[in-house]
């Protein structure tokens, strides 16, 4: 028997007994998920949390440019940014109501966002500089969320029922980042490492679901490292490079139960085509690039494979 609710909202009144599951961490949940797919400087990754009584996958891609471009008679340049981003997450975990009976949630979001961002880039000395910048991101959040195990009422037919929630919500996103940049070049191989600080305030709004009219802060930083090298191959006159890279990202003040996580690390290796082109000063592209990576933390797996561009 499946009943749908007039009122999607998960709260004491829909779910009465499951004082654990508050209207807080709903709003925290949804805020981490669209945190952890859209935040500028994350990259794509497909990830599976098994912890006990959860069992979730949770994957993200996007699609964007970003680049530095000249501001003439100033010794700091530009930096602008456009990206469309997607991300999913189906999360299956267990709770104990008020009155011992079990409960097994299936919850299933869906995210699709346009971010934009705008800022300036100054060179501190010949290897590090600083990139301070805005980013806006609207995004769509879609969710379907199962209990399975209410008690019912009802005089006849199961005494256990499977409530589904559908809910929509539009947020806005407004993140003012700060990146270290340090890049040094050893004979043919080079050395990047970064540090990225993206502090978040997000607006939500929802016509079916009161509990995400809401907004929240949120910061997330990032450590990133890379070495390169050069290989005999070429295509078109243009080098093949060799890298490693390790990645930091620590969601700070993200409630575990959100997601199941609060920070990952990434271990990865590719191969890079060097383009160095600058067509019209505002489309600087340095590489097109292949490259694996698995990502680890505690209760956490995943990886990262596919194309990359910058």
């Amino acid at each position: 028997m499946v009943y749908a609710f007039a009122i999607p909202a998960v709260n004491a009144d829909v779910l009465p007994g499951v004082s654990a599951l508050s209207d807080a961490i709903v709003r925290e949940s949804a805020i981490a998920f669209v945190n952890t797919t859209i935040s500028p400087g994350l990259e794509g990754a497909t990830l599976t949390v098994d912890d006990d009584n959860r069992d979730s996958e949770q994957w993200r891609s996007s699609l964007g440019f970003s680049a530095e471009f000249t501001i003439k008679q100033h010794i700091f340049n530009g930096y602008w940014g456009l990206a469309l981003v997607g991300g999913s997450l189906n999360d299956k975990f267990g709770l104990t109501d008020d009155a011992g009976q079990p409960l097994q949630f299936d919850l299933t979001r869906d995210v699709l966002a346009l971010r934009g961002s705008f800022g300036l880039s100054f060179p501190i000395n010949q290897y590090f500089k600083l990139r301070p910048y805005l980013s806006l991101s609207v995004s769509d959040l879609q969710t379907e969320f199962l209990v399975d195990g209410l008690l019912t009422t009802a005089p006849a037919g199961n005494p256990t029922t499977t409530a589904v929630f559908n809910t929509s919500a539009q947020m806005l996103s407004t993140t003012a980042s700060i990146d270290g940049l340090y890049s040094r070049w050893y004979g043919d191989n080079q050395l990047e490492l970064s540090a990225h600080y993206h502090l978040i305030y997000t607006d939500a709004f929802s016509e079916d679901n009161p509990v995400l009219q809401t907004d929240a802060w949120n910061d997330v930083l990032q450590l990133k490292s890379r070495y390169s090298g050069p290989t005999s191959l070429a295509s078109r006159g243009r080098p093949w490079r060799w890298l490693v890279y390790a990645n930091h990202t620590n969601f700070l003040n993200q409630d575990k139960f959100s997601l199941g996580y609060t920070s990952l690390f990434e271990f990865g290796a590719g191969m890079e085509w060097r383009l160095n082109i600058n067509p019209l000063d505002w489309f600087g592209w340095q590489m097109l690039g292949l490259r694996a990576g698995v990502i680890t933390s505690n209760h956490v797996e995943g990886f990262n494979v596919g194309l990359t561009a910058r």
